[in-house]
């Protein structure tokens, strides 16, 4: 019985090193993650990016201007069971790094979706926390199938890292409260 507490011990152990590890080598990325609902709040889908941690209070990030705003999931699966996979021929967007929690402030999005051959589908998505934001999709002949205004969901800002850095603290602890009871 005392050998399977050290292998559990030891695994515990591993395991919490194994994160911490992770831990900086992920250091100082943050996800903002919104909903993208129509104007009477069906949900259409979301989107999510990424940001170095660095950036953070300097103003206005912008793709424009080569300023490192990642594209980490985009999906309209919520209107489209397969909007979910898309060939993204543009992307830009702006977040004001004073304030995250504001969310995105302006983005484009024009892609195609994935694997339909004559049936593939043209989106585009334009939003603007201050002006008019929509979502045109098109056939490859141009016609218009769907057109809608939109909006963004509260953003919910999330610091990776953190979260397993909580993780790891929380293994090492549960590791040192186990080795004082024994």
């Amino acid at each position: 019985m005392k050998s399977l507490k050290k292998l559990i011990s030891k695994s515990l152990l591993a395991i919490t090193l194994m994160f911490a590890t992770s831990f900086a080598a992920n250091a100082g990325l943050i996800n903002i993650t919104h909903d993208i609902n129509d104007l009477d709040g069906f949900k259409l889908g979301s989107i999510q990016v990424q940001i170095d941690e660095s950036l953070l209070n300097t103003g206005f990030l912008d793709t424009a201007f080569g300023d490192e705003i990642t594209l980490i999931n985009i999906n309209l699966s919520d209107l489209l069971s397969w909007g979910d996979v898309f060939d993204i021929f543009d992307f830009g967007a702006v977040i004001d790094s004073d304030n995250i929690y504001a969310g995105i402030e302006f983005f484009e999005f024009d892609a195609d979706d994935v694997g339909f051959g004559l049936e593939t589908w043209s989106y585009y998505m334009t939003y603007d926390a201050f002006g008019l934001s929509y979502l045109e999709i098109f056939d490859l002949s141009g016609n218009a199938i769907f057109e809608t205004e939109f909006t963004l969901g509260a953003a919910q800002v999330v610091s990776a890292p953190s979260t397993i850095a909580l993780f790891t603290l929380a293994m090492g602890g549960l590791l040192i409260r186990r080795r004082r009871i024994v």
